[in-house]
């Protein structure tokens, strides 16, 4: 579903909890007087509440399940000669991005000529 369309959802929702709120209450209550003073706030919180649940729906389109982006990556590296250190996936061109949990790259190296780390998910 498109995101504008959970939106939707969510508000008309709401506007429909608050006339299932307040019209039955209105309608049964005894002689019909009770004050829409009474009445409409009440139903006003059960369509806030409503509104707060939907929206917290409405705002998770797009997002997949489990998905988040968190990634830590530590490297370190001792050499004589050239120290490249490269992480993340920067330089996998048309590569698709995937949504992380969490991942956790820990590198150390040490040598006496080049040193090449490369953390993350690359081609």
């Amino acid at each position: 579903m498109a995101v504008a369309v959970r939106w939707v959802v969510a508000v008309v929702a709401s506007v429909l909890a608050f006339f299932a709120v307040a019209v039955p209450w209105a309608v049964l209550s005894p002689g019909g007087h009770d004050p829409w003073e009474v009445i409409g706030p009440v139903a006003g919180v059960v369509a806030a509440g409503v509104l707060a649940a939907l929206s917290w729906w409405a705002s998770q389109a797009g997002t997949p399940a489990g998905g988040g982006t968190d990634r830590l990556v530590r490297q370190s590296a001792r050499a004589r000669g050239n120290v490249t250190q490269t992480a993340g996936n920067r330089g996998v061109p048309g590569a698709p991005r995937r949504r992380l949990g969490r991942e956790r790259v820990r590198q150390k190296a040490r040598g006496g000529g080049d040193v090449d780390q490369v953390g993350g998910d690359r081609a």
